[in-house]
């Protein structure tokens, strides 16, 4: 066999080709540690979820210690030559080992709906990840060096001029080869322990980052309302916008920006002298996240859309939801400031006992309390509704889509009337208001079918209310088409609610596409034994796939549901 692993040719093109393995595995592994938001816990959960480990390049690693071990064995002249002989491709397979995992690897980024996003950050985290990624392949090296060459054999047979014999067999083939392998497994961690490592440089980067955004905020000083709730936060927060946009100059967080240093980068990039109000998104990771939010942008008027399951996975009860989401009204109670509640998005005993826990002046906004929905309609050009306050009624007319919207509505206009705003500026605000992206957005044109597009962080409430649209939007003779993977981050509520879903889909739904069925197979189960076979069922594996049917076989007429797109995450088939 030939005596090549420390060969320097060998060492200089070989070592280069590892790192280039282990960039493009760390950059591709990047891709899902963002989407986790960083977290080492959930990341390794997702890794085991979807094992993701290294496949393509261990095999071959693995093959190569094998044809290594073969190649040193020498039977007889004519056959040891042919063995020793391949033993040259031991090195071959070695490159073949990291070009493949290399490009698979890169082909793993290619075509997400979230691609990587190369922050300030994630370059900090990739260049640590390099440094231990060098560390871990000079170790293996250094290790591989340390191996027994192995001992002679001398025994030695004559029969029929064939001599059998056996030469020396050197051990470091294969343990480098199966230490490579280690090191191809062991990168998804060393990724983990860089971002582990930069903690403490990155909450000083973080504190100087918020330091400079609470002076600047102190320095101007705009009047803010603070949106929390577990699901229409984001929904109330744009039409809140656009209300008081019409009385004075005003900045809202963007999208689904909630969090620490979300709401620290808007301060410090897009709040000005200008700005009259700054309407705040606030999420809640975990008891305590709301409450530091507050102190950053401390709260003039609160909002608490809901107390639900959208993130039973992370609170594990509604008690510990509920308690994070108060801590808002703690806030802005010690301003003096006024809390809008929902209560229909609240369960009434834990709505009870957080008023109790946490007293101050509350606004009721709902179909119960200070300001009150009496009635709602749905027609083809939107919401029309019915709101009292006190003795008095308002007619609100919005172009927006779902039941659920009449409550952001009715909240959002509580939010304004606690600013000071009269109703006759709010319901010319209304009128005018322009639909929320990926939100029940519904896109109409002649001869095409109509599009609602509900793409983005779907909850049971807004499902329920977004399967209702179709019944309205579709035209005679049209047809009602659901294209869904389902709900995330439901926990203990998965399955029930899924199956309760799947149950409604089929009275308002005349063709069902089900996008990673084996996640949601309760919606399956829900929706077949409600179904009197009006419904046609189908599954796809990606949204992408089934996507192309309905751009292949829609109509005019028809009215077209895409209810959540999954990220990579829970959709992507992971194989490296």
């Amino acid at each position: 066999m030939p005596d090549l692993p420390f060969h320097p040719v060998v060492l200089a093109l070989g070592v280069p080709l590892i790192v280039w393995f282990a960039l493009e595995r760390g950059l591709a592994l990047m891709k899902f540690f963002q989407q986790e938001e960083y977290d080492g816990v959930r990341f390794v959960a997702w890794l085991k979820d979807n094992a993701a480990v290294d496949r393509r390049a261990s095999l071959w690693l693995l093959a190569a210690a094998l044809l290594g071990t073969i190649s040193q064995t020498l039977l007889a002249n004519a056959v040891g030559v042919v063995l020793n002989s391949i033993g040259y491709l031991v090195w071959p397979m070695l490159v073949l080992a990291f070009v493949h995992g290399a490009l698979r690897s890169r082909s793993q980024r290619g075509g997400s709906k979230k691609p990587l996003v190369l922050t300030d950050r994630v370059k900090r985290i990739l260049m640590v990840y390099m440094g231990l990624a060098v560390g871990a392949l000079v170790v293996c090296l250094i290790l591989a060096g340390l191996a027994p060459r192995g001992h002679q054999y001398g025994l030695q047979l004559d029969v029929n001029d064939i001599r059998w014999l056996s030469l020396s067999y050197d051990w470091r083939v294969v343990v480098i080869s199966l230490l490579l392998i280690a090191f191809a497994q062991s990168l998804p961690f060393l990724l983990v322990a860089a971002n582990k490592l930069l903690e403490p440089a990155e909450e000083r980067v973080k504190a100087r980052f918020r330091a400079e955004a609470i002076e600047k905020f102190t320095k101007l000083q705009p009047k803010v309302i603070a949106i929390t709730g577990s699901f229409g936060k984001t929904s109330t927060k744009h039409i809140l916008q656009h209300i008081l946009s019409s009385a004075a100059p005003t900045l809202a967080t963007p999208g689904s920006v909630n969090t620490d240093m979300g709401i620290t980068r808007v301060i410090r990039e897009q709040l000005t002298p200008e700005h009259q109000f700054f309407i705040v998104e606030m999420g809640a990771y975990g008891p305590g996240s709301i409450a530091r939010l507050c102190r950053l942008t401390p709260p003039d008027v609160g909002l608490i859309t809901a107390v639900g399951a959208a993130h039973y996975e992370r609170f594990k009860t509604l008690e510990t939801v509920a308690r994070a989401k108060f801590e808002l009204a703690e806030a802005t109670f010690a301003r003096g400031g006024e809390v809008v509640v929902n209560p229909d998005g609240i369960a009434p005993d834990l709505l009870a006992e957080r008023q109790a826990a946490v007293p101050g002046r509350y606004i009721s906004a709902g179909t119960t309390g200070d300001i009150r929905l009496a009635d709602s309609r749905m027609t083809a050009d939107g919401l029309v509704l019915t709101v009292k306050d006190g003795d008095e009624d308002h007619i609100l007319k919005a172009p927006l889509y779902g039941r659920h919207q009449a409550g952001n509505i009715v909240q959002a206009a509580a939010a304004a009337r606690a600013i000071g705003l009269p109703w006759a500026a709010i319901k010319g605000a209304l009128a005018s208001m322009p639909q929320i992206r990926h939100r029940l957005e519904v896109t109409r044109a002649t001869g095409s079918p109509t599009i609602v597009n509900d793409a983005y962080n779907s909850n049971p409430v807004g499902f329920a209310a977004a399967l209702e649209c179709l019944d309205v939007l579709v035209e005679p003779g049209g047809r009602r088409i659901l294209v869904t993977p389902g709900m995330v981050e439901l926990g203990a509520r998965h399955d029930s609610d899924h199956a309760t879903l799947g149950a409604l889909a089929a009275k308002h739904c005349d063709i069902v596409l089900v996008v990673t069925p084996d996640r949601i197979p309760t919606f399956l189960s829900g929706l077949a034994a409600t179904n009197d076979g009006s419904t046609t069922v189908m599954t796809y594996a990606t949204q992408a796939e089934a996507e192309a049917w309905v751009k292949a076989n829609w109509r005019a007429g028809d009215a077209v549901l895409f209810e959540n797109n999954l990220p990579d995450l829970y959709e992507a088939k992971v194989s490296f």
